[in-house]
C-alpha cells in the first residue's frame, strides 16, 4: 500500500493527545464558530481562554474569514468532544506555519482548497491572530 494511502487510514488524533496549546486553540476556535453561528457574545470567555481581548477578537475574525473562504462548511467538533476533524488539524498546521512565518508552507498546505485571494486573507488573519496570541499578557 502506498504511503499516502497508509496515512489516510490513520485515525485523527484525540484532542487530549495534542500539545495543550493546540488543544486550547482548537477548543477556542470551536467556541468562536459556535458563538458566531448562534449570535452569542463569547468575547469575555474567549479572552479568558486566550489571554486577552485582542487574541479573542482575532480568533473571531479568523473564524469568519475561514468560514467565508471554505468551499464546504469548515468541520469542527462539538465543544465537548475529544475527537478532532481534518479541518481542525489543518487549522493547527496553518497556525504553526503562520507562527513560523512560513508562507510557502501555508500555500503548499492550502493551494488545492483555496484560491489565491482566500489564501492571502486567511494567512493575513492567521498572522494577526498569532501576533495577538503571542503578546505578553497584561
Amino acid at each position: 500500500m502506498s504511503e499516502i494511502l497508509e496515512k489516510l487510514l490513520l485515525p485523527l488524533p484525540d484532542i487530549r493527545s495534542l500539545p495543550s496549546v493546540e488543544a486550547k486553540l482548537i477548543i477556542a476556535f470551536r467556541l468562536a464558530v459556535v458563538a458566531s453561528q448562534n449570535s452569542y457574545d463569547c468575547l469575555d470567555h474567549l479572552s479568558e481562554r486566550l489571554g486577552g481581548r485582542r487574541a479573542a477578537t482575532r480568533i473571531l475574525i479568523l473564524a469568519e474569514t475561514i468560514g467565508a473562504a471554505w468551499q464546504e462548511p469548515f468541520q469542527i467538533g462539538r465543544p465537548c468532544s475529544s475527537l478532532t476533524t481534518p479541518d481542525e488539524i489543518w487549522l493547527v498546521a496553518a497556525i504553526r506555519l503562520a507562527a513560523g512565518d512560513n508562507r510557502p508552507g501555508f500555500d503548499s498546505l492550502s493551494h488545492e482548497m483555496l484560491g489565491d485571494c482566500e489564501r492571502e486573507r486567511i494567512y493575513h488573519d492567521l498572522g494577526n491572530f498569532v501576533a495577538a496570541y503571542s503578546r505578553p499578557r497584561g
